[in-house]
């Protein structure tokens, strides 16, 4: 039975802001922070490679992932699939973050060039969707579980909008049906309240990391890092 990490995540527009945040999470010894960079105002990709930058180096040793979540995928962030690209290769080259978030709706060939880069310079790679409307049918997310693990990622992240609670437990079959059959990794989130049970049964449906806030809810049906965490201390 694996404990999921949880991953707290700074959505601040302010630079100076950001890095207040960071320090706040490294003195409560949060296990990884995700910069949700497209909350930032900011369009230039040095700028924002010298956040990530100064994040690493109040962080140190915990686990920093750089998401910069467009608004198709139900994030901030207004840059062109051919703006992305040259974003996240350039904050991979830097060599500043442990992991990246890569969108799955980008082209094809954008998504198995940053995920190979990504491997050669051994920083952990996502490659997620999310669907805001629907859950799907069983049968339809093992299917797309499957197309996305040929990208070879280091972790797979599905998270669909739960109409009801048959959306939940379907969306949490797909996934324990798919990691004991094929051993890759997730994070499978059913978004609304309906779905807060699928951020906290990792243990059971093998899920390898959470999402969490920490001071205000950033997502749908997401909760707080201390209530995430003294829950998942229960399976200890």
């Amino acid at each position: 039975m694996i404990k999921p990490t949880i991953i707290v995540s700074i959505a601040k527009k302010d630079h100076n802001e950001i890095l207040k945040e960071a320090q706040v999470m490294k003195q409560a010894n949060v296990p990884m922070v995700e910069w949700r960079a497209d909350f930032t105002e900011i369009v230039n990709i040095i700028k924002f490679a010298q956040i990530a930058s100064g994040l690493k180096k109040i962080l140190q040793n915990t686990p920093l992932l750089f998401t910069y979540r467009t608004i198709k995928e139900g994030g901030k962030g207004q840059f062109s699939p051919e703006n992305i690209y040259p974003l996240l290769h350039y904050i991979l080259t830097q060599k500043k973050i442990d992991m990246i978030d890569i969108e799955y709706s980008l082209p094809q060939s954008i998504c198995s060039s940053l995920i190979d880069y990504a491997k050669q310079l051994k920083i952990l790679s996502i490659l997620s969707s999310h669907d805001f409307t629907k859950t799907p049918e069983l049968k339809i997310l093992e299917k797309q579980f499957y197309k996305m693990s040929k990208f070879n990622a280091t972790l797979i992240k599905i998270a669909t909008m739960a109409n009801s609670y048959d959306d939940v437990l379907n969306l949490m079959a797909a996934i324990k049906n798919f990691t004991d059959q094929y051993k890759q990794k997730m994070i499978t989130i059913a978004m609304s309240k309906l779905g807060t049970i699928s951020r906290l049964i990792g243990p059971i449906i093998n899920s390898s990391y959470t999402f969490a806030n920490f001071h205000k809810e950033n997502a749908l049906g997401q909760l707080s890092y201390q209530q995430t965490k003294a829950f998942l201390d229960l399976f200890e």
